[in-house]
């Protein structure tokens, strides 16, 4: 009989990490959270310059309602620029939910590329030559000495300074940047009163964090935006 618990217990375990694994077939773009997020390996940003940009993307947000995501990878691969750019904004949904106003920032560290995305309530005050200038001007020479966090916090300030002052739609908000796992949660408890009485309380394990960083808010992409490569 303990041996059918355990191996109960391990199918269990199994059938929830089947649930939880990503479908196979094509590719899914990176999930991504408020604000900063620097996938590449190395990491491309130092702790602090992460934070200066992290607080800059929070004031936008607080002072305009605008979302502004930061995405750092190695490579664009097997997407490409624009399609990456373009599937991550739709899957994390930048910006505000009816009012679209997310924008993302994608560099690719491999390939000395970027990108700017641009949600469809933006469009009116960054068409895409406008937003070409801002990164020219503040990203592109910074990359090309490998200052990626410079180059970064300098296209941030410059986009969500001329953001703040003429995005007609500003709205003050209180970005939600830690938010309960309320799904992990859920599975932990069941999970754990299965095991709890199939072993008799002798098995503990853990289940994942409580908290997770907070996500975005529901916007679309207009398919605005620039790209540029060094």
């Amino acid at each position: 009989m303990p041996s059918a618990r355990r191996t109960l217990a391990f199918l269990l375990f199994g059938v929830l990490a089947a649930l939880a694994a990503p479908p196979a077939g094509a590719q899914e773009p990176p999930t991504i959270f408020l604000y900063v997020n620097d996938l590449a390996s190395p990491r491309a940003l130092l702790s602090d310059e992460y934070l200066a940009i992290e607080d800059l993307c929070y004031q936008v947000d607080q002072l305009s309602s605008v979302e502004i995501a930061i995405l750092v990878v190695n490579t664009s691969q097997p997407w490409g620029m624009e399609a990456l750019a373009f599937e991550t904004f739709e899957a994390n949904a930048i910006g505000k939910a009816g009012k679209d106003n997310g924008l993302l920032i994608l560099v690719s560290t491999n390939e000395s590329a970027w990108r700017i995305e641009v949600g469809y309530g933006l469009e009116g005050i960054l068409p895409d030559s406008r937003v070409a200038d801002f990164a020219r001007e503040n990203l592109e020479p910074s990359l090309a000495s490998g200052d990626y966090g410079i180059g970064l916090y300098d296209l941030t300030l410059a986009m969500g300074q001329y953001i703040v002052y003429n995005y007609e739609e500003s709205t003050p908000t209180d970005p939600a940047l830690v938010v309960f796992d309320w799904k992990g949660i859920a599975i932990g408890v069941a999970v754990a009163l299965f095991l709890g009485v199939i072993t008799k309380g002798r098995i503990f394990f853990w289940v994942g964090n409580v908290f997770k960083r907070g996500g975005f808010g529901g916007g679309r992409s207009g398919g605005g935006g620039a790209s540029g490569r060094l």
